[in-house]
């Protein structure tokens, strides 16, 4: 009975500590996947070729060699490993690696902020026939022999940083030894230089950061800045519509008595082709935009596409709206160009938008001779401007507004105030002019007689 309770015993040991086991395995896996930055420079290659690399991108062992350091193509690698490094000692310490910049600068080179593990070259590449050289702190580069002509591995172990009181001495250091070994056995082969870390030296918060930073960054590439209804912009021109636009088809002359409507069509914004920015001309003096319906229904006829070309013109420090050419039939000669015909936009000073809320008329030529039609465009509501394409946001400048300050409804408004100033005024200086007597009756004293002329 005993043998039988030791032999339990013993297997529940045997039992925990393989938990126990398991678990510290589990926690190694843990804290040996960790990221630091990665430098990778050749000075002999061109700045060519290299995939670019996102900030917030964490990269594992596997996709560093085969994508990253395969494209640098290396006959011979430098690996410099510091005991610790990470993405703050690049940015906050930039003086101090000051050598490496210029390195870094002057040939081919990648930077990767978040690599796994990446002092794993160090045991992985001679199992691909690489032949180490390992470099500690304090030996000699002079004695350095290299066996083969290519597939040479140096890995250079840098002075200790977690140890010296100093950190920003200590990554000064770092600096030093790497431009020295590299001064010193560079010109003996073809190196591809890479530096990285052991471990970060800042604690690294864990994977859930990470994932939510990328949950971020997709969040603010997806998200698109959103405009209002009615506005396009291209990369010169800005166009604000504060209602629909509406086409109109007259036959007859111009007055009221003999021209006759034959059709208005109004052009729905939100029938509008809009993918970002749009397309026209953008010279030092002549500029445009062009605005894209989808299935504008004309007269009964879908058109399956139509085209508005607006036109500006630049001269010295002033701008002016000349016209619009439409396209009502995509490759074909069916156009219309319409001109202001209620007032002339001209005159705008560059670097100010044109606004006006009342309706803009816009008047094509007679399309039928015979029958004196043509078309109207009418604009309800608009504000535009040419000259945006150095404008550090999408949106207007000050506004140089088509009414006047002194329209008819002020105006009118100017007038009754000065009519009932004038009355008020009258009315005061005629109570001030009224003459009252100089004496009362007093009950005590005999009446106050006044004489007349009848009185004896």
């Amino acid at each position: 009975m005993i043998i039988v309770c030791r032999e339990g015993i013993m297997a529940a040991r045997e039992v925990i500590l393989s938990i126990i086991f398991l678990v510290s395995l589990a926690s190694c896996g843990v804290e040996a996947k960790q990221h630091v930055p990665v430098l990778v420079w050749n000075n002999n290659q061109a700045s060519d070729g290299v995939p670019a690399v996102s900030a917030l991108q964490y990269i594992n062992y596997n996709t560093f060699q085969s994508k990253y350091l395969h494209a640098f193509q290396p006959k011979n690698i430098l690996l410099f490993i510091q005991d610790a490094l990470s993405i703050e000692d690049l940015s906050s310490h930039a003086g101090e690696f000051q050598h490496v910049n210029r390195l870094m600068q002057e040939g081919h080179s990648l930077y990767l902020p978040n690599v796994e593990d990446a002092a794993h070259l160090a045991h992985d590449l001679p199992t691909h026939g690489y032949s180490v050289e390992v470099l500690e702190p304090g030996i000699p580069v002079a004695g350095l022999n290299l066996k083969q002509q290519d597939d040479n591995l140096i890995v250079v172990k840098l002075p200790s940083t977690l140890t010296n009181p100093s950190r920003k001495r200590a990554l000064q250091k770092a600096d030093e030894v790497i431009v020295n070994v590299i001064s010193k056995i560079g010109e003996q082969r073809e190196f591809t230089v890479i530096f990285t870390g052991l471990k970060p030296s800042v604690e690294n918060k864990g994977e859930e950061q990470y994932e939510e930073r990328i949950r971020v960054s997709r969040s603010l590439q997806q998200s698109k800045p959103e405009y209002p209804v009615g506005f396009h912009y291209s990369k010169c021109v800005y166009i604000y519509f504060f209602n629909d636009m509406v086409l109109n088809f007259y036959q007859g002359n111009d007055t009221r008595s003999e021209k006759k409507l034959i059709y208005s069509v109004a052009i729905n914004e939100s029938l509008a082709m809009d993918e970002g920015e749009l397309t026209g001309d953008c010279t030092q003096k002549h500029q445009s935009i062009t605005l894209k319906y989808n299935n504008v229904v004309i007269n009964n006829h879908t058109h399956s596409q139509l085209d508005l070309h607006y036109h500006f013109q630049l001269v010295g420090d002033e701008w002016s709206f000349t016209y619009v050419h439409t396209i009502l039939t995509p490759g074909s000669t069916d156009t219309v160009d319409f001109k202001p015909q209620n007032s002339d936009i001209t005159g705008i000073p560059i670097r100010m938008s044109y606004s006006c809320s009342q309706k803009i008329t816009l008047r094509s030529n007679n399309t039928d001779p015979e029958t004196n039609s043509y078309y109207t465009l009418v604009l309800n509501g608009v504000q535009m401007q040419p000259r945006t394409e150095n404008f550090p946001a999408i949106k207007f400048s000050g506004a140089w507004d088509c009414v006047g300050f002194f329209t008819v409804p002020i105006l009118s408004s100017v007038f009754v105030t000065f009519l009932l100033l004038v009355i008020l005024s009258v009315g005061m200086f005629m109570l001030s002019d009224i003459k009252t007597m100089d004496r009362f009756d007093d009950p005590k004293r005999p009446a106050i007689l006044v004489p007349t002329a009848g009185t004896d």
